[in-house]
């Protein structure tokens, strides 16, 4: 598996994406795209894929949307899948 390298603007918008489910603790791929407007559905999208492999959200299929569900876990908890949580 090759090493990735995030760059500041993949943390910013992660981060953006956390502090928003810190305050909901689950929304709708929708909610959060209207929520984050500067943000493509495409790099939002990536982001989410980060943020399922290392844990931090799980991501629910719904019929046509997704519902983003931040995942509360400890200090340090970081695991990394090989499988992609989305596909694009």
């Amino acid at each position: 598996m090759e090493c990735h390298e995030v760059q500041p603007a993949e943390g910013a918008v992660d981060r953006q994406i956390l502090v928003l489910l810190q305050q909901h603790r689950r929304l709708t791929f929708l909610a959060l795209a209207d929520s984050l407007p500067t943000h493509t559905w495409r790099s939002l999208f990536t982001a989410l894929n980060r943020l399922c492999r290392q844990q931090h959200v799980e991501l629910m299929p719904l019929a046509a949307d997704y519902e983003v569900v931040w995942r509360h876990w400890g200090e340090g908890a970081t695991v990394v899948s090989e499988e992609p949580c989305l596909r694009l």
